[in-house]
């Protein structure tokens, strides 16, 4: 993982609405884990991200892809908040990109301006066969081009 003291700013203001982005550097080489289940009344999925931190307790990152909005799929991480999503598949990778963020108030949904917005998020998911794949986050902002990286790898749980 690597983060600008831009990104880091941003990840520790993003604590304020329940830390969708990893903060914490001592999290590297340490142990994750990723849970998905069923989403019945968002019609979607939860994910919940936990990271193994050096000490203390680990970080924890939810949301909930949903299969709404104008571009058809979205993801929300609380009080509000939700990003719309293009997805596409690139030299064998399925990305998600971020295509706009959004703020959800009494029924109504208001689209953030690009300036007020985090900047561009990137997701990918690398098939590695054998149960595994390579996770990738890549946050970019206008101003101060890439701000935050992030790289997992994850294999299937064996039950």
């Amino acid at each position: 993982m690597r983060m600008t003291w831009f990104g880091r700013f941003l990840a520790h203001a993003a604590r304020l609405v329940g830390a969708p982005l990893p903060y914490d550097l001592s999290c590297i080489a340490q142990p994750a884990v990723v849970i998905v289940t069923e989403d019945i009344a968002g019609n979607g999925q939860f994910w919940i991200r936990q990271y193994g931190r050096r000490s203390g307790f680990p970080q924890m990152v939810h949301s909930s892809k949903r299969f709404a909005g104008p571009t058809g799929l979205e993801e929300y991480i609380g009080y509000g908040i939700g990003m719309a999503l293009k997805v596409n598949v690139a030299s064998g990778v399925l990305w998600f990109r971020s295509d706009h963020y959004f703020l959800s108030v009494l029924g109504r949904r208001i689209r953030l301006p690009r300036v007020i917005s985090p900047g561009a998020l990137a997701i990918g998911h690398h098939d590695l066969g054998q149960g595994r794949f390579k996770f990738s986050l890549r946050l970019k902002t206008r101003l101060f081009g890439e701000v935050l990286s992030q790289d997992a790898i994850f294999e299937d749980a064996k039950i």
